[in-house]
Formats: structure tokens, sequence, C-alpha cells
């Protein structure tokens, strides 16, 4: 990772040489912020192109502060970012690999494809697989800490693609959305507690709205938020 200096600011980006563009191009996102650019760039040349736009890299980043949602919907193309736990992490997608997996290295989650092209519906599959695994074993411990504390538990817990909701209960069982450990944890908490209550009851009375309120009082202001993050990952 490199650094530049806007003010007392400390700038951190990530370069990503390639032969297959000619001009550089800066990407920004609240977490991170990625210079893409051609092979032959010195390393003088990519340091005064950052320099020169490390105001408009500062604005940026400043604006995605204020906003509510910060997650990035991913396009699934090298060198771009993916969410997880409520940051966007950068994409590297590996070609010719041993078998698809999936691993963290310094932040940049790595998608190794066996594959000889980096095509978008497989790097899409291979995520989505590595984050049903990942979010299968956080939503199991974190439902059964916060059922313990408001004693309502599943009988049992299935984690699935689902088409437009963030999760269901039904009978006992819990079905969340894989799509949910893309947000961040105060996100999954709020979830996992309005299906807990659906244990209780089923329908959205204000019998109901009462009880989960009881377990998360300012539900109002998330239910909110949720319209926003369900367009950009449900």
């Amino acid at each position: 990772m490199n650094q530049i200096k806007f003010g007392s600011n400390v700038i951190k980006y990530f370069i990503f040489k390639t032969s297959r563009i000619k001009t550089s191009e800066i990407i920004v996102d609240k977490d991170n912020v990625i210079l893409r650019c051609p092979s032959s760039k010195t390393d003088e040349e990519l340091e005064k192109i950052m320099t020169q736009k490390a105001k408009w890299i500062f604005e940026k980043q400043q604006q995605f502060k204020k906003e509510k949602s910060v997650i990035i919907k991913p396009t699934y193309s090298n060198n771009t970012t993916v969410p997880y736990l409520g940051k966007n992490y950068i994409l590297e997608v590996k070609t010719n690999q041993k078998k698809d997996s999936v691993k963290f290295t310094n932040d940049v989650l790595v998608v190794n494809l066996e594959g000889k092209r980096p095509i978008k519906k497989e790097v899409q599959k291979v995520y989505e697989e590595w984050l049903t695994l990942k979010g299968t074993k956080y939503l199991e411990t974190r439902t059964d800490k916060l059922g313990t504390k408001i004693d309502l538990k599943p009988s049992k817990i299935i984690v699935k693609k689902l088409k437009g909701k963030w999760g269901n209960a039904f009978k006992g069982t819990i079905t969340f959305n894989t799509n949910l450990i893309k947000c961040d944890k105060d996100t999954i908490d709020y979830i996992i507690i309005h299906e807990l209550c659906h244990l209780k009851i089923q329908d959205h009375s204000h019998r109901y709205w009462k009880l989960v309120r009881n377990y998360y009082p300012k539900y109002e202001k998330k239910v909110e938020e949720l319209k926003i993050l369900s367009r950009i990952i449900i």
C-alpha cells in the first residue's frame, strides 16, 4: 500500500498496473483508493498523479462518510471492490489457479479461478459461495448470542440467496439472505432481532413492533436505512 499527504491527512492507496489500459484512473470509496494505470507508468509519474488529485480524493472520501450507505454495488471486475461486513474490500481476480477459492491478503479479497478468463459470473459465483460459508458461521454464532439475551432461539438456521428479503422466520426456522453478510454488524444484529421476534409473533402488528422496540429501540431508523441498502445489495 502506498500513501500521500494532503495537509495533515494521509491518503492511502493501492496501485494496480495492467497492460490492458492506456490511461490511468482513480477509483474512490469510503474504505479504499485504487489507482489503475498502464504497466509503463513509473513510480514518480504515479505519485505525481495522486498528488495532483489529492484534494479531489479527500473530498470524495468525506462525501462517502456523510452518506447513509457506504456499500458499493459490486461489478465483480478485477481491481474494483466487493462488500463484506459493511466494508468495501478491493477485489483481485487471479486466473489459471489450481482451484476456485477466496482468501484475504492485506485487506484485499482475492478470488482465484481455475479458468483462463476473469468471467464476472464466475467471480460472483465463487465470491458468493465464500460469502455463504462465512455468513453461516457468523450468523449462527451471532443469532445464538442475541437469542440467549432475549430468550428466543430458532431450531434451525439456513443461509441462502433470497429474492427481495433479508430474512424469513417460519415454524422455528430462520432463513437469512446470503447478501446480509455484506452489511455492517449493527444492521445484521437488527435483522437477527427482527427474525427472532417473528418466532414469537408472525405478523407485523403493533404488538410485534413493540417487541422489536424492546430489543432494538431505534428500529424505525434502521428500517429506513435498509430501504437504501436493499437497492444496492439484494
